[in-house]
């Protein structure tokens, strides 16, 4: 059970990781959020460690990226002071360097070494890099504490679903992104269609995850990696089977949310199946969804009740 907590808590965290220019710097102080005063600096370092992570970000115009930029930071204060009245913080945490390694990997890099060298070059450091892993972990861990007994997995469902696969196969895989809207926005789904579609037409699917997603892959411009098709809904593989490569689907409706996929890859893997492993991972895929849905439920909870000012 402790093996399968790890592994979910750092899939969970993956999902939420993606804030440094010493350009101009003044510590104007810019948000208080409760006691912890958020300045200029501050800012100007979530900024570039965003573009550290996510370089299309340079595609955006500036006044969008810091409002990106304020949002990043906003909830990292408010998670950070919510973790801190339960425990204090360890960067020794071993979860943190297998949270590094997805990120070296999925940047494309061969090396931790060289991972350093790249985040100089936007004034950003390992150790921040490390203490925002931190504060996802233990949030994430909070949130297993907190919910992890409410999570409801229907394995009959899922069970069926690996029945119906045979025991060797040519089995597609999606490399997706995702972004995921709230259905408490008092927009209709036609505004919120032509409100979101614009925007990835003009600034890009990555940039718009940016900008309007509610899922913590947002930090990585809504990049959530392979997924294999017969991990996924039938009401999304329905969307996504008539379309190709940097393409993405319409709106489809999940629950209380709006979700929108590109596919950024798609490919095809010759396989012998082992049933009773591909169940666990179904498992952790639809554990880790339901904990980011409480994720988003528990932090609009603590926002609501943080006093948060901007000078």
């Amino acid at each position: 059970m402790i093996i399968f907590k790890q592994k979910i808590i750092v899939i969970f965290i993956f999902f939420s990781l993606t804030s440094l220019s010493l350009s101009s710097i003044n510590f104007r102080i810019i948000l208080k959020i409760d006691n912890q005063v958020v300045t200029t600096y501050d800012l100007e370092q979530e900024r570039n460690y965003l573009l550290a992570l996510n370089p299309r970000l340079n595609e955006v115009d500036e006044k969008k990226l810091l409002d990106i930029a304020k949002k990043s930071i906003t909830k990292e204060v408010i998670r950070k002071n919510e973790i801190l009245k339960y425990k204090e913080l360890n960067l020794q945490n071993s979860q943190i360097n297998t949270v590094l390694e997805k990120m070296v990997n999925n940047l494309n890099f061969s090396n931790l070494q060289q991972f350093q060298n790249y985040l100089m070059s936007y004034n950003v450091s390992i150790d921040e890099i490390r203490k925002k892993i931190e504060i996802e972990n233990e949030w994430k861990n909070l949130i297993y504490a907190k919910y992890s007994k409410s999570v409801n997995i229907d394995k009959e469902s899922l069970q069926s679903r690996i029945d119906n696969m045979s025991e060797k196969e040519f089995l597609i895989e999606y490399n997706l992104s995702e972004i995921i809207l709230s259905k408490k926005n008092k927009n209709n789904l036609i505004e919120v269609e032509e409100k979101i579609f614009e925007s990835i037409n003009e600034i890009g699917f990555e940039n718009t995850a940016n900008l309007y997603s509610i899922s913590d892959s947002a930090k990585v411009g809504g990049k959530i990696g392979w997924i294999r098709k017969d991990n996924l809904s039938a009401e999304v593989v329905e969307k996504l089977k008539n379309l190709k490569q940097n393409s993405y689907s319409p709106i489809i409706e999940i629950g209380n949310n709006y979700l929108i996929l590109k596919i950024n890859e798609i490919k095809e893997i010759p396989v012998k199946i082992d049933k009773k492993r591909e169940l666990e991972k179904l498992i952790m895929i639809e554990t880790s969804k339901q904990l980011d849905k409480f994720s988003n439920i528990f932090y609009n909870k603590i926002k609501l009740n943080s006093k948060i000012s901007e000078f």
